[in-house]
């Protein structure tokens, strides 16, 4: 009887499909690449340790290979791990909701804030000024360091080291909107030991850029589960903080995966096997696939793998955003090495994006380049 009541109300007159029709493709946004009238948008998601917790013997100097091999693929655009300073303000006037953004960028708000009262504009003015300036280009040391207090009050410390260190070094003064302590925490971001000011704000000031872009996120830690219930979660599984520290076989018998950046010999090797396919599929099957795996972690590990997904959503958005005005451009982003595989595969789902091979950038030797 149900099977009558489904069926068209004139016998003999086949039924009208009400889904897609049988054997069609489904919808493939990343199908429209081969009719591009303009070449694709490449993007270059280059992942690493972050070199704050690399031994204390490490020097920036040892990245000036890798710096050289960048400075060759010429990105029009480079993105960061930090968050926009639009994100920080946001968190920080949502604080109640999302917690204090002083978790995650702490030094950064209170420059903002500092810098705000000192040049009376809220983070909104500032950014507006420092967008319309960067545009100017051929810009005097006085504009920059204007463009670099505009860019520390819109909580975008980055973009303002990049003004720093575009400026002679006699030129890093306290003036210009730029406030005694300002100079010191400036000097203090040009000089710092991580990999957004080691290379991506280094890169962009070689590469003649005003400034630098943030992707990360910290909105969707709302969505994650209570802290101190998954870290009993993950205790009570047998295996996964071994697995949370890749101190199981699969890594260990990889030579790259012991090396610690100990020597200027050590950052090449490291950097290839950090952004190999190989670590991509051990790292996400390690820190995240194995909790969707266990039934002891259940529906926390679920909850922290949907945060962590979403997380990265939002700053593959944050890429296809910052592209946009370079249809045809290149792209660099510079990111822990475990959000690569997942922003990777979000990119490729995009219309006009191709994904830029880092082990083969790095095994290269551009002119002028060392190994």
């Amino acid at each position: 009887m149900l099977a009558s009541a489904c069926q068209a109300t004139h016998p003999g007159t086949p039924a009208t499909p009400t889904g897609p029709t049988t054997g069609a493709a489904a919808f493939d946004p990343a199908a429209a690449k081969p009719l591009l009238a303009l070449p694709p948008t490449q993007v270059m998601v280059f992942g690493m340790g972050h070199l704050d917790s690399a031994p204390a013997t490490f020097q920036v100097a040892w990245l000036e290979p890798v710096l050289c091999r960048l400075r060759a693929y010429k990105p029009d655009i480079i993105l960061t791990e930090a968050m926009s300073g639009e994100q920080v303000m946001t968190l920080d006037a949502y604080a109640a909701y999302h917690g204090t953004a002083s978790s995650y960028a702490g030094p950064t708000l209170q420059m903002a804030k500092d810098a705000q009262a000192s040049l009376r504009l809220t983070a909104v003015q500032a950014l507006v000024q420092a967008d319309s300036l960067s545009r100017k280009g051929n810009l005097s040391p006085a504009e920059r360091r204007r463009l670099a207090s505009w860019f520390v009050a819109a909580a975008e410390p980055l973009s303002a080291t990049v003004q720093w260190l575009r400026l002679a070094p006699t030129e890093r003064i306290a003036a210009d909107g730029i406030f005694p302590a300002l100079v010191k925490h400036l000097d203090g971001f040009a000089s710092m030991r991580n990999e957004m000011s080691s290379l991506a704000a280094r890169l962009a000031a070689d590469l003649g850029q005003e400034r630098v872009y943030g992707a990360g996120d910290h909105l969707s830690d709302a969505a994650l589960p209570d802290f101190a219930a998954l870290k009993a979660a993950v205790t009570a599984q047998p295996g996964q903080v071994d697995l949370f520290n890749h101190a199981t076989p699969e890594f260990r018998a990889i030579p790259a995966e012991a090396m610690k950046l100990s020597s200027a010999a050590e950052v090449l090797p490291v950097l290839k096997w950090k952004n190999s396919p190989r670590f991509a599929q051990l790292d996400a099957d390690a820190q995240w696939l194995s909790m969707l795996r266990s039934p002891t972690l259940g529906r926390l590990g679920r909850q922290r793998v949907a945060a962590w997904e979403a997380q990265n959503l939002r700053m593959a958005v944050a890429i296809r955003e910052a592209t946009a005005p370079h249809a045809g451009g290149r792209a660099l982003l510079i990111v822990g090495a475990s959000h690569k595989p997942f922003l990777e595969a979000y990119l490729r789902t995009f219309t006009d994006i191709e994904l830029v091979s880092v082990p083969a950038m790095l095994e290269s030797t551009p002119a002028g380049c060392s190994n």
